[in-house]
């Protein structure tokens, strides 16, 4: 594996860490920290996913490869869902057929697992960047590529309050919505951060991570714009409220993200294998976190009246859970590896 490859992925286990403290009631505790995650963690990545797409391959391919990767693995647990639930509780079949499709709308306020949002709308992104990034390949002046990423930034601001919710009249009957399917109000805001991260790739050099000054210019300057405004950032919720703040809280956030990931990779090993491994598996956690992290948590407050050590014990068990369903039943198993758009590794024998 690539250094380049071993510090993004590294820079993936610090953000879906963040992600599944951000899911916790850890404003509780922090509601600055609180804030400052929020405004970094979503885009931070899209970024990541921008940051090494390949356009010039073809239109088939690219949809084949977003498919497996984001699409597949959302659609087999929301299935897997509502068929544990009929077989396991007391769900109804006409229930769970109800839930499915409203979960095929793709948009979070439809979902159980409400996290699930992200894959669906990963999916709707990288098809419309791949369509951007063809076009902007073609444009040679890079003054025009950047005055285009503005206006989709400001396109994608301009759309994100538009449609949370709206209404829509078929055959005469009024149907109140909150947000298009798959996430398709927010597309062109996420669409800038993804097409940020391949500019990125292309414009600044791997060291420009190593350097410290980066690191902490751009770690101070996240939070003195969070301390300073107080403009916040939930891209699920459709809430970005300055297109100048929020954007720089966020850049600077991902650039933080990166510098750090850079120093971690560098400095120390068994660090760097940890968010690696972390990273390398973030889509296994950010799907199953959630419910496992509500769970704990829940029953540690019910036996200790302790929100913080609740808290705590659901982040711990989210996370842990997480990897413990990987290593038992997806890992090395080719079946449901597939499902979930992996490889199946297999078992080293001693």
């Amino acid at each position: 594996m690539s250094k380049r490859i071993e510090y993004i992925d590294i820079a993936r286990g610090i953000g879906i860490l963040l992600v599944a403290l951000g899911h916790s009631d850890f404003a509780q505790l922090s509601p600055f920290a609180y804030q400052v995650v929020y405004s970094f963690h979503v885009p931070l990545f899209f970024f990541l996913s921008g940051y090494f797409t390949d356009a010039s391959i073809g239109f088939g391919e690219f949809v084949q490869k977003r498919f497996n990767a984001v699409l597949k693995p959302y659609l087999f647990t929301i299935f897997m869902i509502y068929f544990v639930s009929v077989s396991f509780e007391k769900m109804s079949f006409q229930t769970a057929l109800t839930r499915i499709a409203k979960s095929l709308y793709g948009s979070g306020y439809y979902i159980d697992w409400g996290q699930l949002w992200f894959l669906p709308h990963l999916f709707a992104v990288s098809v419309c960047a791949y369509f951007l990034l063809v076009v902007m390949g073609k444009i040679n002046n890079r003054f025009a590529k950047w005055l285009i990423l503005i206006a989709i930034l400001a396109g994608g601001v301009f759309l994100l309050s538009r449609f949370h919710p709206y209404s829509l009249n078929v055959f005469g009957k009024t149907y109140e919505l909150f947000g298009l399917p798959f996430s398709l109000d927010v597309l062109l805001l996420s669409c800038f951060f993804f097409i940020l991260g391949g500019e990125v790739r292309r414009t600044m050099s791997e060291s420009a991570f190593e350097n410290p000054i980066l690191l902490a210019g751009a770690g101070i300057g996240a939070l003195l714009l969070n301390y300073f405004f107080d403009y916040r950032t939930d891209l699920s919720a459709r809430v970005y409220q300055s297109i100048l703040i929020n954007t720089l809280e966020a850049i600077l956030g991902i650039f933080f993200v990166l510098a750090l990931a850079r120093q971690i990779e560098l400095r120390t090993g068994r660090l760097a294998a940890f968010f690696g491994y972390i990273g390398r598996i973030s889509l296994i956690i950010l799907i199953f976190h959630l419910p496992i992290q509500d769970f704990w948590g829940e029953k540690t407050l019910a036996v200790t009246q302790a929100a913080p050590l609740s808290i705590l014990a659901g982040f711990i068990m989210g996370v842990g859970g997480s990897i413990l369903i990987h290593e038992l039943f997806i890992r090395y198993n080719p079946a449901a590896s597939w499902w979930f758009g992996r490889k199946a590794e297999s078992k080293t024998v001693l």
